[in-house]
C-alpha cells in the first residue's frame, strides 16, 4: 500500500480523533454546568425564602436593595452556560462530514489494495498456466520427437551390414540426442513439474533436489517432519516454487557449500512451515528490498508474493558472508 495514502489516512484519522475529544470535553463541561446550575438553583431557593422572611423587619430602602441584589444574582445564575443546541448540530454536521470522507478514503484505499492483490494473483496464475501450456507442448512435441529419434537410431544400429565407422557415428548421435532429451525434460520440470499434480509436494521436491544436486554438485539436505497431508494444488505449487527459487538463487548468487531444507507439517497449528538455509555469501536484504523497483530480476519479490497470496507469512534473513535463511509458512487447508 503506498505510503502517501497511508499518511493521508493517518492524518485524517488523527483530525477526526481530535474532534471527537473536543466533543467529549464539550459535553462533559456542558453536563457539569447543568449539574452546577441545579445545585446553585436549590441554594438560591433557600436563600430567597430567608430574604423574604427577614425583609419584613427591614427598612423599606434596605428591603428594596436586598431584593434587587438577589434578583441580579438569580439572573446571572440563570444565564444558560451550557452549549447552544445549534452549536452541537453544527459540530455533529462537521464530524459526520469528516466521517463520510474518511470512509470514502478507506474504501478507495482498500479497493486499490485489493485490486493490486488480485492483479498480482492473476499475473502469477496466468504465468503458471502459460508455463503449464509450454511444458505440455514441449513434452508432446520436441521431447517425443527426440525419444522417437533414439529408437530409430537403435533400429539403424541393429541392421546388418553397418560398418564400424557408421555405427560409431550413430552411437555418438544417440548420446547427443539423449543428453538433449534430458535437458528438455529438466526444462519441462522447471516450467511445470507434472509430478506435483500426480504425486504431491514431497515426492516432487525430492525429484527436484535429486536433479539439482546432480546438476550443481552442491550437497542438499532435506528434512521432512510431521504427517504428510495433501494440500490445495495452488498452495503446493506456491511452496514448491519458493523452495525452487531459493535453491536456484543460492547457486546463482551465493556459491554455497551446501543447502539445507526443513519442511514441517504442523497439524497442531494447521500449517506447513519451510526453511531453506544456505552457507553462501549472503546479501543486504534491506538494500535489495529498497531497490525492488529498479531490479530487473524479481525472484525475491515473487517468492514473497506467492506466500502472501497463499495466506502465509514470508521472511528472509541474510548478512554479507553469513549465508541466507528463507523461512515461510502457509495454511494446510
Amino acid at each position: 500500500m503506498p505510503g502517501s495514502l497511508i499518511d493521508a489516512l493517518a492524518h485524517e484519522v488523527e483530525q477526526f480523533q481530535n474532534s471527537l475529544l473536543k466533543v467529549k470535553e464539550t459535553f462533559k463541561n456542558s453536563i457539569q454546568a447543568v449539574d452546577s446550575k441545579k445545585i446553585i438553583a436549590g441554594r438560591l431557593d433557600d436563600l430567597e425564602n430567608i430574604i423574604l422572611a427577614a425583609s419584613s423587619t427591614m427598612p423599606a430602602h434596605i428591603k428594596a436593595k436586598a431584593i434587587k441584589a438577589f434578583g441580579e444574582l438569580r439572573k446571572s445564575v440563570d444565564t444558560d452556560s451550557s452549549v447552544d443546541e445549534s452549536e452541537l448540530v453544527q459540530l455533529y454536521s462537521r464530524l459526520k462530514s469528516q466521517s463520510d470522507m474518511i470512509n470514502k478514503r478507506v474504501s478507495a484505499i482498500l479497493q486499490a489494495y485489493n485490486s493490486s492483490e488480485n492483479t498480482a494473483n492473476g499475473i502469477i496464475l496466468a504465468q503458471e498456466e502459460e508455463r503449464r501450456r509450454i511444458s505440455r507442448e514441449i513434452h508432446d512435441g520436441p521431447a517425443q520427437s527426440l525419444a522417437s529419434l533414439t529408437m530409430k537410431i537403435d533400429y539403424c544400429l541393429e541392421q546388418p551390414g553397418v560398418n564400424d565407422n557408421l555405427a560409431s557415428e550413430l552411437r555418438e548421435l544417440k548420446d547427443s540426442v539423449v543428453r538433449s532429451l534430458k535437458d528438455i525434460r529438466r526444462f519441462i520440470f522447471d516450467l511445470r513439474p507434472m509430478a506435483l499434480d500426480d504425486l504431491g509436494l514431497v515426492p516432487t521436491l525430492e525429484q527436484f533436489i535429486a536433479g539439482f544436486k546432480k546438476r550443481t554438485g552442491v550437497p542438499v539436505y532435506v528434512n521432512v517432519e510431521g504427517e504428510r497431508s495433501p494440500m490445495n494444488a495452488e498452495v503446493e505449487l506456491a511452496v514448491f516454487r519458493v523452495i525452487q527459487e531459493a535453491c536456484n538463487n543460492a547457486i546463482k548468487h551465493a556459491a554455497p557449500a551446501s543447502v539445507q531444507i526443513f519442511v514441517k507439517f504442523d497439524e497442531e497449528k494447521n500449517r506447513l512451515a519451510v526453511v531453506v538455509k544456505d552457507d553462501g555469501h549472503g546479501f543486504d536484504v534491506s538494500s535489495v528490498k529498497k531497490n525492488y523497483g529498479l531490479l530487473k530480476k524479481l525472484g525475491l519479490k515473487s517468492m514473497e508474493e506467492r506466500v502472501r497470496l497463499a495466506a502465509g507469512e514470508f521472511e528472509i534473513v541474510s548478512d554479507q558472508g553469513g549465508g541466507t535463511i528463507v523461512s515461510f509458512w502457509v495454511p494446510m487447508e
